[in-house]
């Protein structure tokens, strides 16, 4: 019976050694986590952000730009559907 309760220990030696292994590796990946987010709270820090009246600005522009890429896509259409559709149907 005495070779059961020598691999049992080695069973509890190899088990407890891979608990340890297992505890340093989540410290660490604790440890880079947390520096992590402190880096990630001094960049948000480094921000300047927009005013009311920029932001405003850079609003407009955008819808400004999207109702002018709109409108060239529908222009785009109408031009290709005369083309391709209502000209061939003509001749």
């Amino acid at each position: 019976m005495s070779l059961g309760y020598g691999a049992l220990a080695v069973v509890l030696v190899v088990i407890a050694a891979a608990l340890v292994v297992w505890r340093e590796r989540v410290s660490v990946q604790a440890r880079e986590f947390v520096q992590f987010l402190q880096e990630v709270r001094g960049e948000v820090l480094k921000i300047t952000w927009p005013d009311k009246l920029q932001l405003r600005n850079a609003t407009l522009v955008i819808l400004g730009f999207v109702t002018f890429v709109a409108l060239l896509i529908g222009a785009m259409d109408l031009i290709l559907q005369w083309l391709v559709v209502t000209l061939p149907s003509k001749l």
